[in-house]
């Protein structure tokens, strides 16, 4: 199935979207590889409206690409696959959202962006800090994605917002990593992100618990939708290139819930870089 709003074929439209349902290292809780078709399922029950933008999805020219799908097998060849797929959808210089998945699917989105891109800056909003070196023996996986991407686009252009789950080491490898808030430090530094290029990555895992437990790997705490959408508002008023939500988990009892609010935030991430 397709977003019920996507009204567009890929050649006219302005906004690509793409699932990419990979959960291969998952560690705790796996199940977002189902996440791209259930935020399609819960977006049923929201409105084209966004009350916060003032604006209707029915302004924007917008194409559902469907699902990019690559076996659950070595996280190396993924990577590779994936890059080189995003690579020939950038050359349609569209706008471009990337539906997860865990967070890993971010590294090979920026991999093609950062070719396109090369002075590229990321925004991470995350409860991880994903810092590590390595985990359970996997270099590339989502406790490691931030590293791989500090490597990629290098410290300065590199920002993580809303974490409170890392290690004391980790606390010390990105000079842009703000604790628990997101809309305090991203007013700090928003006269230096003026005139950059920009990719959003949005793990779900930053909002309260209590709103969205279905997630990947649950960490008590966390903002607010509200808070989520007034830091969409200011990155409003910064050039967003593209995007990714990631870490949305269904398997529940009662799912369809928790994929409306992953289909709201999606509409709202529209508005904010197109």
């Amino acid at each position: 199935m397709a977003f019920y709003f996507a009204n567009s074929n890929q050649k006219e439209a302005e906004i690509l979207i793409l699932g990419i349902g990979y959960d291969r290292t998952s560690s705790f809780l796996s199940g977002s590889r189902f996440a791209p078709n259930l935020i399609r399922e819960g977006a049923e029950n929201i409105e084209t409206y966004s009350p916060y933008f003032k604006r209707d999805l029915s302004e924007l020219k917008i194409c559902d690409l469907g699902n990019f799908y690559f076996p659950r097998e070595k996280p190396e060849e993924f990577i590779s696959e994936t890059k080189n797929f995003i690579q020939k959808l950038l050359k349609e210089k569209k706008k471009l959202i990337i539906l997860g998945g865990e967070h890993t699917i971010s590294l090979p989105v920026i991999m093609a962006f950062k070719e396109y891109y090369p002075d590229l800056v990321v925004i991470i909003f995350d409860a991880h800090s994903d810092l590590r070196e390595e985990f359970l023996g996997e270099k590339f996986c989502h406790a490691t994605v931030a590293k791989r991407i500090l490597e990629l686009v290098g410290e300065d252009n590199l920002y993580q917002f809303g974490i409170r789950s890392l290690t004391k080491d980790c606390r010390q490898k990105n000079k842009h990593l703000f604790l628990f808030n997101v809309v305090k430090p991203l007013k700090k530094v928003f006269k230096s992100l003026k005139n950059k290029k920009i990719y959003l990555s949005l793990d779900l895992d930053v909002l309260d618990m209590g709103l969205l437990p279905a997630v990947q790997t649950p960490v008590p705490g966390g903002i607010t939708f509200s808070e989520l959408i007034t830091a969409f508002q200011l990155l409003k008023n910064l050039k967003i290139v593209g995007a990714d939500i990631v870490e949305f988990s269904p398997l529940l009892n009662h799912p369809f819930p928790y994929a409306s609010l992953c289909a709201e935030i999606l509409r709202e991430v529209i508005f904010t870089i197109k």
